[in-house]
């Protein structure tokens, strides 16, 4: 059979088209097929625990865009009140100012204020500024200001609920101290007069539907701590324990039906429905240095086991307040806090990152003083004389504060 010739070169023509790529589209292909390989092999990674996805990706992002170059951001540390995590975002307060940076260390948002004793509240992305000293406030979100007013009476604390409810507790006329729920519209959702403890802590759940409150009182040079939980609907409170011995130091709802009370020598849990109270776990007052909840309202406990300078424990609990890992350290933990993923324990020349299952996961060598410790899934940001700095959650680093010890 013979072949024509203009028949062989359109055939070859034809494979040449097909099967042959230029030096340009190969590249491409493999670039882009390796980005599919890591991508696939970092999400199934985080998806089992070994590599977060969140934390990868900002690297990533860090290093394609230039993210964080604002930091460190100079401060005036003789005029800073205190700091925290909004969202994702920083909140300064100063003695004059309200300042809201972003992760990259832009202003977001900042406000002169003129409270005496200013101090602050943070639940996720809401936040209210207060005088302790006044009955000024400033509701906030992390992109910036919601509204602003004054309260009947001295505030003692206050709460921003994740559903837009606020509450406060403040000082009576007629009363010891009460407690003040309002709506977003700001009309008032409930109210209850403690006619003679003094509210220490409230907080809100998610729902918009129950409050807590904690009360500290003296009897016989005893003090004791009294929990109450509210259902707004009802006119007395659904339940009530007391605790005694026992400062209360924070109270949350870390889940729908559960209020945890977390105080000076224990750990404690009271239910929407029943009158028993649950103690998750004790310990001396000498032991306590931190102890700090999650989004998800799992918690963490840090303790100096019997006392010792040198023997340090953490404990991580479930928001029904099971045990669910213990991680034994051998060296001194000055303070501990945690992410939604990650727990910090700072050391006398770093902070130590684990993971929720004990498993450590980076570490971040310091070198300077610093004040404080503020951490996200992604980033830890770290207040010294004179800055706020920015350093990776995950992984091994090094953080430059400018000043040494």
């Amino acid at each position: 059979m013979k072949i024509r010739l203009k028949e062989l070169n359109t055939g070859y023509a034809l494979e040449k088209r097909v099967s042959k790529l230029s030096k340009e589209q190969r590249a491409i292909s493999i670039i882009a097929l390796t980005l599919v390989g890591v991508f696939l092999i970092t999400f199934l990674f985080s998806a089992i625990g070994i590599l977060p996805f969140d934390a990868i990706a900002a690297r990533v992002s860090t290093g394609l865009f230039g993210g964080g170059k604002n930091y460190p951001v100079a401060v005036e540390s003789d005029t800073v009140i205190n700091m925290g995590i909004i969202g994702d975002n920083v909140l300064l307060l100063t003695d004059k100012m309200i300042v809201v940076y972003d992760t990259n260390g832009n202003i977001v948002f900042s406000e002169k204020h003129s409270f005496s004793r200013p101090a602050f509240t943070i639940n996720n992305n809401k936040g209210v500024v207060f005088d302790r000293n006044g009955t000024g406030y400033i509701l906030i979100t992390e992109k910036g200001k919601v509204s602003s007013g004054n309260t009947a009476g001295v505030i003692i604390t206050a709460e921003y609920g994740s559903n837009g409810n606020y509450g406060f507790a403040i000082r009576g006329d007629k009363s010891t101290s009460v407690l003040a729920v309002f709506d977003k519209s700001g009309e008032v959702r409930f109210q209850w007069n403690c006619a003679f403890e003094h509210i220490a802590d409230i907080t809100l759940s998610d729902d918009g539907k129950f409050a807590g409150v904690a009360t500290l009182n003296a009897e016989n040079g005893a003090i004791y701590t009294v929990v109450h939980f509210f259902g707004f609907e009802y006119s007395s409170a659904l339940n009530t324990q007391k605790i005694v011995d026992v400062t209360a130091l924070d109270l949350k709802f870390t889940s729908g039906s559960t209020l945890t009370l977390f105080g000076d020598k224990g750990i404690y849990q009271i239910k929407k429905n029943g009158d028993e109270l649950k103690e998750v776990t004790k310990y001396f007052a000498s032991e306590f240095v931190s102890v700090d909840t999650n989004l998800k309202g799992n918690y963490a406990l840090c303790l100096a086991k019997f006392g010792s300078a040198n023997v340090f424990e953490i404990s991580v609990y479930s928001a029904y307040g099971k045990l669910k890992k213990t991680i034994p350290l051998d060296y001194k933990v000055q303070s501990m806090t945690m992410s939604e993923k990650y727990i910090f324990a700072l050391a006398e020349n770093s902070i130590m990152v684990y993971n929720l299952k004990g498993r450590k996961v980076g570490t971040i060598e310091i070198k300077g003083k610093l004040y404080g410790v503020y951490p996200t899934d992604k980033y830890c940001y770290v207040h010294s004389l004179g800055s706020v700095s920015r350093c990776y959650s995950f992984g091994d680093s090094t953080l430059e504060l400018g000043f040494t010890i």
